[in-house]
């Protein structure tokens, strides 16, 4: 079981990430966050496996989350891409950056990116 936060602000998201892992049957306990604020409040009282976060938050971006995660890696997701964002997530410890599509396509490749990102972890710890 990967205990899994996602930081999205869109309840749209939301929704397609929840029934994309119930219909997946993907093996993961997760917690949803709808803004920085909340995302904060539940890494100070919870360790996760794995951040999923959206780049575009309501109260702020994902890069005012990831001073809060520690040792977890992280996968960025974004609607509104370019490659400043890409190249500051790198930098700032990210495992992968993810450009959104409007078909939610992009949701088959979670799986693959969270079990390679939380094996290569496992292995540098």
């Amino acid at each position: 079981m990967h205990k899994v936060l996602l930081v999205e602000d869109d309840k749209i998201d939301q929704m397609a990430f929840e029934r994309f892992v119930k219909q997946n049957k993907l093996n993961y306990d997760y917690v949803i966050a709808g803004s920085v604020k909340e995302a904060i409040e539940i890494l100070g009282n919870n360790s996760f496996d794995i951040v999923i976060s959206d780049y575009n938050l309501g109260d702020g971006n994902a890069f005012d989350v990831f001073v809060y995660i520690k040792d977890t890696p992280i996968i960025l997701i974004t609607g509104a891409g370019n490659e400043d964002v890409a190249v500051t997530a790198m930098k700032q410890g990210s495992y992968d950056y993810i450009i959104k599509d409007h078909n939610r396509n992009y949701l088959r490749l979670l799986p693959h990116i969270v079990n390679n990102a939380i094996k290569h972890h496992k292995a540098e710890s």
